[in-house]
């Protein structure tokens, strides 16, 4: 399954998630930035609130695009020990860049002007534009489990079948349109996967409840 953009896997996901129309404990959450529009059409579609949570990657000091880790907004930490250990990482280094990526975070979280919504008690549909290594998403939805929701449903338009198998231990129920058993990349699963800039995520927050 091919997605035109991320609207578009945006309003299959709705079709899927339609049940809780309007649901008064439900909320609509999604990682930055990439899960934004996704989640903007299935909150539109089924008349709920959306709000934003940030997790991201724990950088390794020998390649910043690879990760030994990450952290989420409220300061859950997830490491992975094998590869800390076989690259003999630090503590203090983990320690000082967990202190960055929260401060960055913090930045982010005025930038956008979206003051976080209380999810105690309520179910928290998590939404991302795809899964790859999953780590992300796991971690997002052990947060957000650990802060008081009640129940955290993950929906993604596409995800490889060993994520999905890892996030169904941390989440009540997962969602995926499309498990390619060939999956490489998530943007292999769109037409349009630009990267979206601040201004565009702040556009559409701005039009949400």
């Amino acid at each position: 399954m091919v997605f035109s953009d991320r609207f578009e896997a945006g309003e299959l996901l709705a079709q899927k998630l339609s049940k809780y129309a309007n649901d008064p404990d439900t909320i609509v959450i999604a990682l930055p930035r990439g899960g934004v529009p996704v989640a903007y059409v299935i909150a539109k579609q089924l008349g709920l609130p959306l709000d934003i949570f940030f997790v991201k990657k724990i950088p390794s000091p020998y390649n910043p695009e690879a990760a030994i880790g990450a952290i989420s907004e409220n300061g859950l930490e997830f490491i992975n020990e094998r590869v800390v250990m076989m690259l003999n990482v630090s503590r203090h280094y983990i320690d000082e860049q967990a202190q960055k990526i929260m401060e960055g975070i913090k930045q982010k979280r005025a930038l956008y002007q979206r003051p976080r919504k209380s999810i105690v008690g309520k179910r928290v549909i998590l939404v991302d534009d795809g899964v790859a290594t999953g780590a992300s998403m796991y971690l997002a939805a052990k947060a957000l489990k650990e802060e008081g929701a009640k129940e955290v449903i993950i929906a993604v338009p596409v995800a490889p079948p060993d994520s999905i198998a890892m996030l169904k231990e941390v989440a009540d129920e997962v969602i995926v349109l499309d498990i390619p058993a060939d999956f490489m990349a998530v943007g292999q699963y769109y037409r349009d996967f630009h990267q979206l800039d601040d201004k565009e995520v702040v556009e559409l927050l701005e039009n949400t409840p």
